[in-house]
């Protein structure tokens, strides 16, 4: 308990891929998945237990949308698709997305329908929807071995790393960039 007191890192691991590079998931699934806008968001509200009132609040302000999955009337599973200044839960600190980049947050899926690549499909459709020079990315724990897998399979690549530290309870932020190509860039399959 002490050492948990004095010294705690959180990392998250930086994937994504440009949208016109993303490849369709390999596993079939007979769901619709739809884009919902502000107007649909507080469907979402019920069907996920790690979203707030407060996250719909920001996604409102930000150019935001939803993308859920459906059996039939019941939603299966949600994420969503964001930009500008994101207050990241896990690393309990704001990420600058820029506009024309997409970031991935909040996502759940059932525990009705978890292992079925629900994630993957709805990252490909909305890539599918968006130009295909922008990024669509998202940070995953690196323990979170189903979610890289799905992530991978739909082309998304580990291009850095977000994480913040705490030391005496005092935070510190930081982020670095791996596999980058010589632009710069992230990396594009």
């Amino acid at each position: 308990m002490y050492r948990k007191a004095v010294y705690r890192k959180v990392v998250m691991r930086r994937l994504g891929a440009s949208a016109g590079s993303h490849v369709p998931p390999r596993r079939r699934v007979d769901y619709r998945t739809e884009l919902l806008g502000p107007d649909r968001f507080d469907l979402i509200l019920a069907t996920n237990p790690h979203l707030e009132r407060s996250d719909l609040d920001h996604f409102h302000r930000q150019r935001s949308t939803c993308i859920a999955v459906y059996d039939g009337d019941r939603i299966a599973s949600s994420s969503w698709m964001t930009a500008g200044s994101v207050y990241h839960h896990e690393l309990q600190r704001q990420i600058e997305v820029p506009h024309d980049q997409h970031f991935s947050c909040r996502s759940y899926v059932d525990p009705d329908y978890r292992g079925q690549s629900l994630f993957a499909h709805m990252v490909y459709t909305y890539a599918q929807r968006v130009p295909a020079a922008q990024l669509v990315w998202g940070l995953v724990y690196a323990w979170n071995k189903a979610s890289l897998k799905s992530l991978e399979s739909v082309g998304w690549e580990h291009f850095g790393e977000e994480w913040s530290t705490y030391v005496l309870g005092v935070q510190r932020a930081g982020s670095s960039d791996v596999s980058m190509k010589s632009d710069g860039g992230p990396p594009q399959p």
